[in-house]
């Protein structure tokens, strides 16, 4: 086994590196949109696809058929440092100082997956020549899991961002892939 290839561009995502929203290309840091927060861990990515099994009707045990439901794709990270602009993508509906104060602006069924409080998220690494970037085409907040504070050695901010698939975008929900072949649209 060839170590010294470790790690390579096929693996990610325990580096550190830096979330940001709405960026317009991936050209140079300059374009990679409002920067949220550093995470010394990196990011973790989960896919998630769904599955509706059909049984036989001979006994109902056995799948006779198996469907695909799609796929459901949530990014995780804890930022050891964040900002305004990072309170107000997790927490929609803040006041514009972005403190936290509950119940806020936002009334019970509100659709968080509209464009005011959806864009596109993406993780860069610190090293970008060795590891991977995350895109999700257009990341919504996940309220539950983002909205609590971790005390440990230092203050942690955990965020969540749930992915979903722009309307008619050839891109899909995730890019997970050297930068230069990233797509921002």
């Amino acid at each position: 086994m060839a170590w010294v290839s470790h790690p390579n561009t096929d693996e990610i995502l325990r580096q550190p590196g830096y979330l940001f929203w709405n960026p317009s290309a991936l050209t140079n840091e300059a374009t990679w949109g409002t920067k949220l927060g550093f995470t010394q861990t990196g990011v973790k990515l989960e896919i998630l696809p769904k599955y509706i099994y059909h049984n036989t009707e001979e006994d109902g045990d056995m799948p006779s058929i198996k469907l695909y439901g799609g796929c459901f794709v949530r990014l995780y990270a804890t930022l050891l440092n964040y900002n305004t602009t990072a309170l107000a993508r997790l927490l929609p509906g803040l006041t514009s100082g972005a403190a936290i104060k509950l119940p806020n602006a936002l009334k019970t069924g509100y659709n968080l997956n509209n464009a005011t409080h959806t864009d596109t998220l993406l993780f860069v690494p610190d090293d970008i020549k060795n590891n991977n970037v995350v895109i999700l085409q257009k990341a919504a907040p996940n309220i539950v899991d983002s909205s609590f504070l971790t005390r440990d050695d230092d203050t942690l901010f955990a965020c969540v961002f749930d992915g979903f698939s722009k309307s008619g975008d050839a891109d899909g929900i995730v890019y997970v892939g050297d930068i230069t072949g990233g797509t921002i649209r």
